[in-house]
């Protein structure tokens, strides 16, 4: 079971394994990747938010895991408040979450050539923005 700090590490290499797939003319893998970085940062907070110091992976609580969608993620983590208050008065950061908040794993299954390089840009961006990148922001929370 990855602990939090793993957490927060799968988060990071994420990011450099969708940058490096952007560099690589890959952009629907950047993309798909890029979702995780969120969803693994709001898992640490998770974590964090009820002073678990691992991902759980089997019991009740488990099952708050075992879900990809990032809105709901926001909520479980603690953070859907605070966040509701800094983008009411930054509309940056709430471009960058309704950006990557369109991210669901099922973009697995998209057909090859889903994601324009455009896209997967705008994806990385919204991530790594300072100081409203979405991934920059969470990190503050984790």
């Amino acid at each position: 079971m990855p602990t939090i700090s793993e957490l927060k590490d799968l988060a990071q290499i994420r990011l450099e394994e969708a940058k490096a797939l952007f560099n690589s003319g890959l952009y629907d893998g950047c993309c798909y990747l890029a979702g995780y970085v969120v969803e693994l940062s709001l898992k640490a907070c998770i974590c964090r938010t009820l002073d678990l110091e691992d991902y759980p992976e089997q019991g009740e609580i488990s099952k708050s895991f075992k879900i990809h969608n990032l809105d709901l993620l926001l909520k479980l983590s603690g953070l859907e408040r605070k966040f509701e208050k800094e983008k009411t008065n930054n509309q940056t950061l709430l471009t960058n979450w309704s950006l990557i908040t369109e991210w669901s794993e099922g973009w697995r299954y998209k057909p090859i050539g889903t994601n324009p390089k455009l896209r997967a840009e705008s994806i990385i961006s919204s991530l790594e923005d300072e100081p409203n990148g979405v991934f920059t922001w969470l990190k503050k929370h984790w």
